[in-house]
Formats: C-alpha cells, structure tokens, sequence
C-alpha cells in the first residue's frame, strides 16, 4: 500500500504544479498583453492639443517637430507618444535643440492624453558675423544664435563683427558670449544713444587681438575696450570725455579707454 500512496502523492504534487504553471502563464501573458496594449494603443498615445508663446516661428513648423518626436519608435517598434514612454525632460530638450531661438519649453500633460506645450522666444539683437564674413547668424539679446542669415550691407541692421580665432567653431544655437559681454554691448549702447544721441551700428570683437572690442558709431568714430579691464568703469571715463573734453564730434576718429582708469581720443 505504501508504494501506491506514494506514488498517488507524486501524481498529485504533480499536478499542482502544472496548474500553478498555468496559472503564471496566464497571468504572464495577460500582463504581457496589457503592457503591449499600453505602448501600442492608439486609444494611449499623447497628443499635442495646445501650443503657445512661438512669435516668430509658425506653428505648423513647431507642430512638424512634435510629431516627429513623438512618432520616433523606441527599440525600433514602440512610439515615444506611448504614456508609458513619454518622457518630458527628453521631448523639451529636444524642441529646444531644434529651435534655437527658443529660451524655454515646457510641457504639461493631462489624463486625457493631451499635451500642452508653452515656448518662449530669445529677443532678437541683430546679425552676427564670423571671421570669413560670409557666415552670418541672427543673434538674440543673451548672445546665442538663433539662426541663419543672409549678408546685409549697410548700417540697417546692428551688426556683431567676430574676427577671434575661435569664432570659426561657432554653430547654430552656440552662444558666442557670455551674458555678461552682452548685457555690457547693449548697456554701452544704450548709453551713447539716451545721453549723446549716437548710435552704435556695429561692434567689432577681436579684430586687432582677442581682448579687444571696439564700438562704430553712425557719426563715423569708434571707442575702444579691453576685456582686461573694468569694462563698466571705462564706459562711465568715456561718457565723462564725452561731456566734458569733446565738444565737437564732427572731427573725432576714437576714443581709446584700453589702459585702466585712463580715456585717450584722437580727432582727424
């Protein structure tokens, strides 16, 4: 008898354990279906509802790009508009590489499946030039290319002349300055034009050695700068030679303010 019940008992054990097996199988497979509707299901995919902030950019051009990120398939069969793959930090940092003009992206997503997208533009500032001249940017107040531009002539537009050695490796949506320079650039300008009426058509950036920056003015002279220096200070010693020593402009050629607290200026 003892062999038999054993034997029944090893039928047994054996037959629990086929049901348990059947039973994770469902449950792996069920739970594999679910995932794979998760990340398949149109009815599960998030979609651009709202867009504001763009300016000067269209929105079909903005809305392009979002589909774009969201129809990219990941390991070659599942989209990025999943709401399991969706990810936000990934799909700002990439609108903001393919705009550069935009400062910020940021998106909110709702339970519906909606995406809400809000953008903000960089301030344009004017044209940027690199060494060769023909390599033109459009620049935004903080200094980063916003993008490409045609060769202007003429004083129409405000222009940044870059003859440093490093100007060459500049692209699209690199910032050839820091905020400080620029703030610098537009304070200067600023300056000249409440207090003298003189306008600031065109700076020029390392053209005689790296340091240097030099602003032309639309009166046909120029005042010199070095980054060695105390920039701000010398600008207030240039505003002072201005009021004080330089009565008439109409025969200046520059002002030189490139040695620390001393202003030179020479006329025609």
């Amino acid at each position: 008898m003892k062999p038999v019940l054993s034997q029944h008992r090893t039928l047994q054990k054996r037959a629990w354990a086929r049901r348990v097996l059947l039973k994770f199988g469902v449950v792996v497979v069920l739970g594999g279906g679910s995932i794979l509707f998760a990340l398949l299901s149109s009815r599960l995919q998030f979609t651009l509802t709202a867009l504001s902030g763009n300016e000067s950019i269209p929105t079909e051009e903005i809305t392009r790009a979002v589909d774009q990120f969201l129809s990219k398939r990941v390991a070659w069969f599942f989209p990025q508009s999943s709401v399991a793959l969706f990810r936000p930090r990934a799909f700002e940092a990439y609108l903001l590489k393919e705009f550069p003009r935009f400062s910020m992206a940021d998106v909110s997503r709702s339970f519906s499946r909606e995406l809400t997208l809000m953008v903000a533009e960089r301030a344009p500032w004017g044209l940027y030039c690199k060494l060769s001249e023909r390599d033109c940017y459009y620049i935004a107040e903080d200094g980063v290319l916003t993008a490409e531009a045609p060769q202007l002539t003429g004083n129409a537009v405000f222009r940044i002349t870059d003859r440093r050695p490093n100007s060459a490796f500049f692209l699209l949506g690199d910032s050839v300055m820091n905020q400080e320079e620029a703030d610098f650039l537009r304070e200067a300008g600023n300056l000249l034009k409440d207090r003298y009426q003189v306008i600031v058509h065109e700076v020029m950036l390392g053209r005689m050695f790296e340091g240097q920056t030099e602003l032309y003015t639309d009166e046909g002279w120029y005042v010199l700068f070095d980054n060695r220096t105390n920039k701000k200070q010398a600008l207030e010693n240039v505003a002072l030679v201005l009021s004080q020593q330089i009565t008439d402009r109409s025969s200046l050629e520059y002002i030189d303010a490139r040695i620390e607290g001393k202003v030179f200026y020479k006329e025609r």
